[in-house]
Formats: C-alpha cells, sequence, structure tokens
C-alpha cells in the first residue's frame, strides 16, 4: 500500500518490559495469547516452527500496548491521543494475519478465539453505507457514502478473513472476504483505460500493489470456493500486470498508466547477480562504500547506490514496494496449485529468485517487506526449495538482532534504523515482524 500521510503527530513510550504481558481486552473479547515458555528475544531463533511461535506469541502479547479499552480497539500509535487515534485497516493487517497463521499452527480453543475475536471487531472497518458499492473503509465506524476508500487495503482485510476462515472453518470469515472481491472488481478494475487497479475511489493512478493483493485474493477465492469468477479475475490481474508492469529483471514496478506509455518507466536489461554458495542467491560479502550494508546483516547487501539496487536512480528501476511483490508471488503460487499448470510453478519460481536478489535492501518497512517474506513461505510450502525457507530466516534473524526494542517488542526496522514513513511506536511496524514469525510457524524445515 502507498504511504498516506495523515499529518498528525504521534507519542510513544518505551519502557523495558522485564516480564512477558499477558492481556485480555475486555471489552470487545480481543484474547491476546502468549506463553509462559517464550524464550528470550534478543537471541536468534532456532530454525525449529515451535521456536518461531514462542516468539509469535510473545509478540501478540505485547500487543496490549495499543490496546484501548474505552474505545475498544487497537491504537495507531502507542498512547496516541489524536482525534483519530485508532489503527486503520492497513495498520491493523499484520496484526490480523499474526493471529491467523498463530492459530493455523497451533490451532487451540485459545488461539482459534483470539482469531474469532479479532476477525469480529474487523468487521467494523465494513461501510455499508458507501455508493455505488459497499467496501472496507480504512478506519473503523466509517458511514459516509462518498468516504475515499483504497482498494489494496479491501485485499488487505480480505486476505486476513481468508486465513481467518482457514483457520477457524467459520464461512462468516469467508463471506468478509468474498464481499471485499466484489467491491474490488465492481470498481477498482480499470475499463475504459485498458485495465489496471485503481489505487482508491478517487482515481488518482494504478496501483500495483492494489492489483497484485487483489490478484491474490481472486486467487485464493478461487482456491478455497473453485468459483470460476475468481480463477478468471486472478489470471485477468496477473496477465495485465505481466504486459504493462513486469521488468526483465523479473520484479515488477509499482505503477503504470498505460495506454500512456511514456510514463511507464523503462525496461533495463538485468546485469548477472554474483552469489555467495553458502547462501544461494545471496552476494557473499557487503559492498564497501555508501552503498555497503552493517556487519552481520545477511539480506540488506545493496545500498541505493549498488547496479544491482532496486532504488538505483541510474538503472530507473522503481520497483513495487514489497507487499505487492509478495502478493504477486502467493498469487501466482497459489493458481500453480489449484490449477496444475506447470507455466504458472515456472513463474512463480522466477518471480521468487528475482526477487531476494533485485528488491534489496530490504527497508521499505515491515509492514511491506513482511508480505513478501509470507509470499516466499507460500511457495516453499509448495515446491519445499531450502532457499526460499532459508531467506525467510535470515529475515527472521535480522528481526531479532536489529529491530527488536524490548522483550517481544519490535519497533525499529530490520536494519536498526527508524522505518520509513512512519511514525515511531506504530503497530504496523511491531506487528509487520512478529508476523514474520507466525508465517515461519506454519512451516516445517527442509529435511
Amino acid at each position: 500500500m502507498e504511504t498516506r500521510s495523515p499529518g498528525r503527530r504521534r507519542s510513544a513510550i518505551f519502557g523495558a518490559l522485564a516480564v512477558l504481558v499477558i492481556a485480555v481486552a475486555v471489552g470487545a473479547g480481543i484474547m491476546v495469547v502468549s506463553s509462559s515458555r517464550t524464550p528470550s528475544a534478543a537471541s536468534a531463533p532456532s530454525r525449529a516452527p515451535r521456536s518461531y511461535l514462542a516468539l509469535a506469541q510473545q509478540g501478540v502479547a505485547t500487543t496490549s500496548l495499543w490496546w484501548d479499552s474505552k474505545l475498544h480497539w487497537y491504537l495507531d500509535a502507542i498512547h496516541d491521543r489524536t482525534p483519530r487515534p485508532l489503527a486503520t485497516l492497513w495498520d491493523t493487517n499484520g496484526l490480523f494475519e499474526t493471529l491467523d497463521e498463530i492459530a493455523i499452527a497451533q490451532p487451540t480453543d485459545r488461539n482459534l478465539a483470539a482469531v474469532r475475536s479479532f476477525a469480529n471487531g474487523a468487521e467494523r472497518y465494513w461501510n455499508g453505507d458507501l455508493k455505488p458499492i459497499p467496501g472496507y473503509a480504512s478506519y473503523p465506524g466509517e458511514s459516509s457514502p462518498r468516504q475515499q476508500t483504497w482498494f489494496d487495503d479491501n485485499a488487505w482485510i480480505g486476505l486476513a478473513f481468508l486465513d481467518a476462515y482457514r483457520a477457524t472453518g467459520t464461512t462468516r470469515y469467508l463471506s468478509d472476504a468474498e464481499r471485499a472481491f466484489t467491491f474490488i472488481a465492481a470498481e477498482g478494475w480499470d475499463t475504459l483505460g485498458g485495465g489496471g487497479m485503481w489505487w482508491s475511489t478517487r482515481h488518482p493512478w494504478r496501483s500495483g500493489e492494489a492489483l497484485a493483493a487483489a490478484a491474490d485474493l481472486a486467487a485464493r477465492l478461487y482456491q478455497a470456493t473453485r468459483k470460476p469468477t475468481y480463477l478468471n479475475a486472478a489470471r485477468t490481474y496477473i496477465r495485465w500486470a505481466n504486459k504493462h508492469l513486469l521488468q526483465l529483471h523479473g520484479v515488477y514496478i509499482r505503477t503504470a498508466n498505460t495506454p500512456y506509455p511514456h510514463l511507464i518507466e523503462p525496461k533495463i536489461p538485468p546485469k548477472p547477480m554474483p552469489t555467495s554458495s553458502k547462501a544461494p542467491g545471496f552476494v557473499g560479502k557487503c559492498p564497501r562504500g555508501p552503498g555497503g550494508c552493517k556487519p552481520g546483516n545477511a539480506i540488506r547487501l545493496l545500498g541505493p547506490g549498488h547496479p544491482h539496487s532496486s532504488n538505483n536512480p541510474k538503472t530507473k528501476m522503481v520497483a513495487m514496494p514489497h507487499d505487492g511483490e509478495g502478493a504477486m508471488l502467493s498469487a501466482i503460487t497459489t493458481l500453480c496449485e489449484t490449477t496444475g499448470k506447470q507455466s504458472w510453478c515456472r513463474q512463480a519460481e522466477k518471480l521468487a529468485a528475482a526477487a531476494i536478489v533485485w528488491l534489496a535492501p530490504f527497508s521499505d518497512g515491515p509492514q511491506y517487506d513482511s508480505v513478501l517474506v509470507r509470499g516466499l513461505l507460500t511457495l516453499y510450502a509448495h515446491d519445499h526449495r531450502a532457499r526460499w525457507y532459508r531467506f525467510a530466516v535470515k529475515v527472521a534473524r535480522l528481526i531479532t538482532t536489529h529491530a527488536r526494542t524490548a522483550p517481544g517488542l519490535y519497533l525499529h526496522g530490520w536494519d536498526g534504523r527508524p522505518v520509513p514513513s512512519s511514525s515511531t511506536g506504530m503497530l504496523r511496524t511491531d506487528a509487520g515482524s512478529v508476523s514474520v514469525f507466525a508465517d515461519l510457524a506454519t512451516v516445517a524445515p527442509p529435511s
């Protein structure tokens, strides 16, 4: 999702949490789960899924810092006292997905109840008065018929509801996901301009992230329902992206205004990328100079000036934010699984290989980068290639090393720096990192 600047000040309080917090937000019944056996988050996690599950549960426990008992929902930032303090739909997505994945990894009554409680609360984002088609608003309780509404928001919450359905089997959440797609399909697709997905109902531009998230939602809905409408939509969205957004590097740019080709970044042939035999797909050492990386950082290998960086102005390659790349990877992998067509499988493998090389540095922000990790683990669950799993493990180590600010609390970027386009103490920053642990808990390490 592109950055939205609400233009308001936030404050945050950072405490050194000495003990594990176990909280139950009684007002709306949001249950926060944890474990008394949680290991220290300061140490790099082992490869055992149970270790990642414990880290995820510990992270969820600390989200009580954002809970507002009077408003019965989560704040955008710790101790937010602005006129509209509640977390936006996008800001809650990481926590929603984390709860889903914890319940999928460990479907206990307590974990399933936490998913149901959060999903029921997330239905507050539904704006049934929106015209001409109802959809999910960015802020809970919106009821204006002309409220600006984002298509990527609707796809993200639709995907989270689908994972809630996957965890609990509650068909109500499947219906929640379907009505998100109904809004996207009716209002988001640019039928007059040759296709593409608008960013919002005000139609400022066609967004790669919105298109990718919609493709993922359509593919996942087809997987869940086998309705041809969803399959056709997923194919349409992906094929349009492949025609208008896909670079020769193998990754996607963030926007296109076709049929106005002069506004599209040119396709630049890729240069060969050296790799290390010890870590497939990674450069063996950090480059020297301003484009280098911090010692011990296995992901942030390429700086903005590096010829292989997706942010190098000389290459003109402005890559889609990583949530879009991850959603596209998930969508293509899902079509591979559900249709059995090897062309989709090959495309998913190619995209994943390109993503872990060309999208460095991983510094978009945890709320974006975590979606790409989820896409890689979706592919790993299908093809069982250790390369994708090992990449996710490296990310988890970065998080525990650089992003942690207190036990179970992750308010820094994965390089230890402030998160771009985010204020301090935001829920989405913390939940994005924690969701990586939850995702890793759902898959078994390679044998």
